[in-house]
């Protein structure tokens, strides 16, 4: 029951969006508030010291900023689930009685329990012991101090009991389950994307996208929207942070030279956390794979060969061929195998980041802006600063920011506050900045002018994809006739392809994880039988059974109940999901961490 408990919790907290509105202002002394229920920032610290505590002890240098707001950010996250759930808990007047506790702890003892001293024998978990102090009177304290610490998880599990207890699992879902992990496959293809027959697809007319527009008006209806200005300072490396990378990668390269192990110099001093235990091994990979600077400098070296220090947008690498070789490989899309040539290579990769100097600097350019700002306007101050003022698209009151992402401090400065009206210094992971508020646009329908290319593309898709079923009839009806299917896919200028063994669970090159077109594979029922032509979200597909291998039945005995217990989990979990995405989407949520550390106040 705890496992299942703490499964929920840790696999549904930390993936739902946050629901940010702005009905109640937060003051100074306030992380937030959350459904009218302030959160001191005491509270909020727990939280934020626990994953920092975490954190520290992984690594011995200094967290950086962006570490420390990613940690701000997960503690947040954390918080809001529980106050969340909590405040669901009291809603429904969920209570733990005696019985409940004790039957709890009888079947499982917690584990911070089973270490106590006094319940072991031999060094040992004595359970005898165990049992026997829970009737013991003089126990009283401790098993309270125990229960005021699994009474709040009780109640959890039993609010997650409220909403999955329905959930039941059929026959024919465990057989289906069971059918897509072991029923194989072996299948021809022809893929049709409707990609390709878009660049010979005829534009749609003015007449035709107006007239659209008129049809459905209701797509087009915006609610509020604001616009901001900004002048964003990157936390970008400056010049004097790139020559002191410089320094130490040239050191490094140095000895490499001299006749240092170059995996051992990787282990040490590679900052690439994917490769550098590997003693900056990289694998296989093909020509222009890489980022250009990096691909130019591997294809140029022979195999043994290292590099000069090389600069990329990641940093600084040293690199080591360690061999070429010439493999056959499907395209993209599929079609006959070619010769493609490989590389393996290892790397010592130095990060670039800014210093300490190099943000303060970048802190008090901001500064200096707003002071500028506040005598002789917004844009004057920016172009006499020489800073470049970039205008934000409209954006809603739960929407992303241009430029700035998902940032509930600027939403809420740009709803709650007038036209002409220009922030503190503001922060993120990558960048300081500056805003004004540019404009508040009132809700209504969006102009035909700005959503003309949008429909445009929309009816031009729409066609293609029905260009793309009548070529993929087409297709069919040559196969039907007799023409073998390599033949008449190549005729029209559509590739055929086979995959492996394979089963449901499977993308497929170039349509993905497409149920439509595996749906159709795994329903023929006979080698050499042919799908009518299938149509997926990105094309038309015809697919030709070639081999299959059924599932034994008595391993289906054996493991059915297994499968059954897995089928439930994944039902459970999706619905406890989606009940806890509308519990936060229905919450009425003001954030102020970034503020609150940030000093904006």
């Amino acid at each position: 029951m705890a496992t299942v408990l703490v499964f929920f919790l840790m696999t549904i907290v930390f993936e739902w969006g946050m629901n940010i509105t702005s009905k109640s202002r937060v003051t100074a002394n306030d992380i937030g508030i959350i459904n009218d229920q302030k959160i001191q920032p005491e509270v909020f610290g727990r939280y934020y010291t626990s994953i920092l505590r975490q954190e520290e002890e992984k690594s011995e240098a200094e967290l950086p900023p962006d570490k420390l707001e990613q940690i701000r950010r997960q503690a947040w996250n954390q918080m809001l689930g529980d106050v969340l759930i909590n405040q669901e808990i009291n809603k429904r007047r969920i209570v733990i009685t005696d019985e409940e506790i004790f039957a709890f702890l009888r079947m499982y003892p917690p584990a911070e329990v089973q270490s106590t001293p006094q319940f072991q024998t031999d060094g040992k978990f004595d359970y005898q012991k165990y049992v026997g102090a829970m009737t013991n009177p003089q126990y009283a304290p401790y098993w309270a101090s125990i229960e005021s610490f699994i009474t709040p998880e009780l109640k959890k599990y039993k609010l997650q009991e409220e909403i999955i207890n329905t959930i039941r699992v059929s026959p024919a879902e465990v057989m289906d389950a069971f059918m897509a992990e072991k029923e194989m496959i072996k299948f021809g293809y022809i893929n049709l994307p409707s990609s390709k027959m878009i660049q010979t697809t005829p534009k749609p007319t003015p007449e035709q996208t107006k007239k659209y527009y008129d049809e459905h008006r209701d797509e087009f209806k915006l609610e509020d929207r604001a616009t901001l200005q900004i002048v964003l300072f990157q936390k970008a490396p400056s010049e004097n942070d790139w020559e002191r990378a410089s320094s130490q990668i040239r050191e490094i390269y140095d000895s490499a030279m001299v006749g240092a192990d170059f995996a051992e110099l990787a282990r040490n001093y590679s900052q690439d956390e994917g490769s550098a235990e590997k003693g900056g091994d990289l694998g296989w990979f093909q020509h222009e794979q890489m980022v250009p600077q990096f691909d130019s400098a591997v294809w140029a070296l022979k195999p043994n060969e290292i590099s000069r220090p090389v600069k990329s947008q990641f940093g600084w690498h040293i690199i080591k061929l360690l061999g070429k070789r010439i493999e056959k490989k499907v395209p993209l899309g599929g079609g006959a195998p070619t010769d493609v040539e490989e590389a393996n290579a290892a790397h010592i990769l130095l990060k670039v980041t800014p210093t300490q100097e190099t943000l303060d600097q970048l802190s008090l350019n901001s500064k200096d802006l707003i002071t500028l700002a506040e005598k002789d306007g917004f844009e004057k101050a920016a172009q006499d600063m020489k800073y470049e003022i970039r205008t934000t698209a409209p954006f809603k009151k739960k929407d992303y920011i241009q430029y700035l992402g998902s940032d509930p401090v600027a939403l809420d400065f740009a709803f709650n506050n007038e036209p002409g009206k220009i922030s503190d210094p503001l922060e993120n992971s990558s960048a300081y900045y500056v805003m004004k508020v540019a404009s508040h646009i009132p809700a209504g329908y969006a102009a035909f002018e700005e959503v003309e290319k949008n429909i445009s593309q929309k009816l031009a898709m729409e066609k293609a994809k029905e260009l793309t079923a009548n070529m993929a009839k087409v297709i069919y009806a040559a196969i039907k006739n007799g023409i073998p299917m390599e033949k008449a896919g190549q005729t029209y200028g559509y590739p055929y392809a086979e995959t492996e063994m394979i089963n449901m669970k499977v993308k497929l090159p170039g349509m993905g994880n497409s149920p439509e077109v595996l749906g159709a594979a795994f329903a023929l029922k006979n080698i050499d039988n042919l799908s009518e032509p299938v149509n997926y979200a990105a094309g038309s597909a015809i697919v030709k059974l070639l081999q299959k291998t059924s599932p034994n039945i008595e391993e289906f005995n054996q493991l059915q109940d297994s499968i059954r217990g897995a089928v439930l989990q994944t039902k459970q979990q999706d619905i406890y999901g989606r009940w806890f995405d509308n519990l936060v989407k229905n919450a009425e949520i003001v954030e102020n961490v970034d503020k609150f550390y940030g000093g904006a106040y």
